[in-house]
């Protein structure tokens, strides 16, 4: 419900919003796709390794076992390094894979990395006895209850069938002897390992797709946030409809320049450009002028565009002074620059 208006969030969430929440560090998460990738990646490195792993702490259990030289407390603590020194040797490339494979599976379900310090700053809400009653009894509570009691049930079951599978080779474990043991149980421990992998791994893929439902459910809005969003998007409307007034004038402003003229008027040291196409505009406009050097690069343009030009020394100076660029001719000037037109053949 929204806090302000009481307008149920039914609408899904927008780019912008979600684009947003990104910034803040707000995402979706799935930490049993973490953890089952973690683990997936820590059984298979121990499966892949174990024989080397195992024959190493062999060698330094026999080396253990040969101290006695140097005292007791030389023995005791070059013991104690021999195991620091292979412990670390053991679990440092195993934990290295782990936190590889995690970091991996949260970018994979993040869809690459949201760095925020949001996330980590304090809030007051979490003090509130109220939103952590909230948080316990509310839908993503019941959700992680729920999906914690299908785990159980699901290891549960396989356990049993996997016992009640090979029970009988457990009655008849005496007959066999003691060698049966490692071999019963180092396969029996294969087989749950395995669809332990497995069981996690689907349940993983089900719960990205629960947090993803869960965190699109979390950024819907309401209608009264839609529009709000949208208006700040476009703007407001005065300042919109000013903003479209003022391109609507400056599109129908003519344009300058002498490759828009249709005839050039010209004089010693003066050129005025003019524009007049049939049925665009209803007198004739100035779309360039100029004196001296202006004047000479004007009708250089011109020879390069082809545009024609008239000799006219009083009509070039009328027209070069007193009078806009892109503004009509003065009325006065209207049967002079007509001649001109005809003249130059510029006039159809």
């Amino acid at each position: 419900m929204s806090n302000d208006t009481g307008e149920q969030r039914t609408l899904p969430a927008t780019d912008k919003k979600l684009q947003d929440a990104r910034k803040k560090g707000q995402v979706a998460h799935s930490r049993d796709l973490v953890s089952a990738v973690g683990g997936t990646a820590a059984i298979i490195y121990l499966w892949l390794n174990i024989g080397g792993i195992v024959g190493e702490w062999r060698d330094v259990m026999l080396q253990s076992l040969t101290l006695g030289e140097n005292g007791f407390r030389a023995d005791l603590r070059r013991s104690l390094s021999i195991l620091a020194d292979q412990s670390l040797r053991t679990l440092a490339p195993l934990l290295a894979c782990v936190v590889a494979a995690g970091v991996l599976a949260s970018l994979a379900v993040t869809k690459g990395p949201a760095p925020s310090l949001d996330p980590i700053k304090p809030k007051l809400d979490i003090l509130n006895p109220a939103q952590g009653l909230k948080r316990i009894f509310g839908l993503r509570g019941w959700i992680e209850l729920a999906k914690t009691l299908v785990k159980f049930a699901v290891f549960a079951s396989v356990l049993l069938l996997v016992v009640g599978g090979t029970w009988q080779t457990l009655v008849r474990l005496p007959v066999c002897g003691v060698g049966c043991i490692p071999f019963l149980f180092g396969s029996l421990a294969k087989l749950l390992l395995g669809i332990a992998v497995c069981a996690y791994l689907v349940a993983a893929i089900v719960d990205v797709l629960l947090q993803r439902w869960l965190f699109l459910r979390d950024m819907q809005m309401t209608p009264t946030e839609l529009k709000r969003e949208r208006k700040d998007l476009e703007g407001n409307p005065l300042i919109r409809r000013a903003q479209q007034q003022q391109r609507r004038e400056a599109a129908a402003e003519p344009r300058l320049g002498v490759d828009q003229a249709t005839i050039i008027i010209r004089a010693p040291g003066v050129a005025v450009g003019l524009r007049y196409v049939r049925g665009e505009t209803d007198v004739p406009l100035i779309v360039c002028r100029g004196r001296d050097s202006t004047a000479d690069a004007i009708m250089r343009s011109a020879a390069t565009h082809a545009t024609p030009t008239c000799d006219d020394a009083e009509l070039a100076k009328g027209l070069s002074s007193g009078v806009r660029l892109g503004a009509p001719i003065p009325r006065r000037y209207f049967q002079s620059v007509a001649r001109a037109l005809y003249a130059a053949g510029a006039a159809d």
